[in-house]
């Protein structure tokens, strides 16, 4: 009879051991998944701070400002940072380079960087200003309202966030209607269009099972 007791008091002992083994996976992966997700929301965060900077460069390259080039270059080297640093490898390394939202992310810093080249080349004498500043608009309100939902996604304030997510959408939807106001299908209003459509499609993807 003893013997029995020992060998279930083993036995579940064994079972206790199991479980918080299981429970300390659980805890592991969870905490993988949150910060694949944060880390990806900071990333994207840097791009679109990038295009806002691009853009401000833009409009002041078109009024002649000095300050403009200098912006221009100060984006590029915000979005080459925010691709090539060692928090990009690293989340490359432990196996994301193949996973929707990284290809995604990818696309767009590559239009997002052919774009900021074509702002470069953008002077006072430019024509059609009136439309390149509406399209510049038009990136800066999508980069913003982007940011604003993934910040809203992150969880960490309540009621408010529902706020930042519903204000960011709105944003994203304004910058769409922005689009359309422009009639000339020019080469630097296609770009635009690709930058903002990647925009309004990215901040959804972080938080999908499917992506961590």
């Amino acid at each position: 009879m003893m013997k029995r007791i020992v060998w279930l008091l083993s036995c579940l002992s064994l079972m206790g051991l199991s479980a918080c083994e299981f429970d300390r996976h659980e805890q592991h992966e969870a905490r993988h998944n949150l910060s694949y997700t944060l880390k990806m929301h900071h990333i994207h965060m840097l791009i679109n701070h990038a295009l806002q900077m691009s853009a401000q460069g833009a409009d002041m390259n078109l009024q002649g400002v000095d300050h403009g080039p200098g912006m221009l270059m100060k984006s590029s080297e915000l979005l080459k940072r925010a691709m090539s640093g060692p928090e990009m490898a690293s989340l490359h390394k432990l196996g994301n380079a193949n996973k929707p939202l990284m290809e995604m992310t990818h696309a767009l810093a590559d239009k997002s960087t052919l774009l900021i080249e074509q702002m470069k080349n953008l002077t006072s004498k430019s024509e059609n200003k009136d439309s390149i500043r509406l399209l510049n608009h038009a990136i800066e309100v999508a980069a913003a309202g982007s940011s604003m939902i993934m910040l809203g996604q992150q969880g960490m304030a309540g009621d408010i966030d529902a706020v930042m997510v519903n204000h960011g959408q709105a944003m994203l939807g304004e910058a769409s209607g922005l689009l359309q106001n422009v009639s000339e299908e020019s080469e630097y209003k296609i770009l635009v269009n690709q930058v903002v459509h990647m925009l309004i499609g990215i901040p959804a993807m972080p938080v999908r099972p499917d992506d961590d």
